[in-house]
């Protein structure tokens, strides 16, 4: 998703990116220069506009399922997708997803044993031996 520079001797990139990850994003911009053992070292330059940005929401491990649920789910219906400065619908998934799915199966047992297996797993996450 690079374009070509006018002098056509080097990719260009544009996108968003929250403020606090600036560092980080210079700093692995530098790592893959030396990586790929390239001549000429990326180039950042932060652009101001007047566009509103996109809106981001940090996500852990737990939410980012949800979050991901929410955004498969607002490509189809560009309803929720939230925009600038707006609440995340993430939250309200998080809360009411797992009782319109027992719903939606009719069969709250059904509901159970996943839940039963969910908590088993995730108690059991960390004592497994790594291959």
């Amino acid at each position: 998703m690079l374009s070509i520079n006018v002098t056509k001797k080097c990719p260009v990139a544009e996108a968003w990116c929250p403020v606090f990850a600036i560092d980080q994003i210079q700093n692995g911009l530098r790592q893959a220069s030396v990586d790929s053992n390239s001549h000429i070292g990326a180039i950042f330059q932060v652009l101001h506009t007047k566009e509103s940005p996109p809106t981001y929401f940090c996500t852990n491990k737990f939410t980012s399922a949800f979050q991901e649920i929410v955004d498969a789910y607002g490509q189809v219906i560009y309803i929720m997708i939230a925009k600038y400065q707006e609440a995340n619908p993430s939250l309200y998934t998080i809360i009411t997803f797992p009782f319109l799915f027992a719903v939606m199966f009719s069969d709250w047992g059904h509901g159970i044993c996943l839940l039963l297996a969910t908590l088993y797993f995730i108690i059991r996450e960390g004592s497994c031996p790594a291959r």
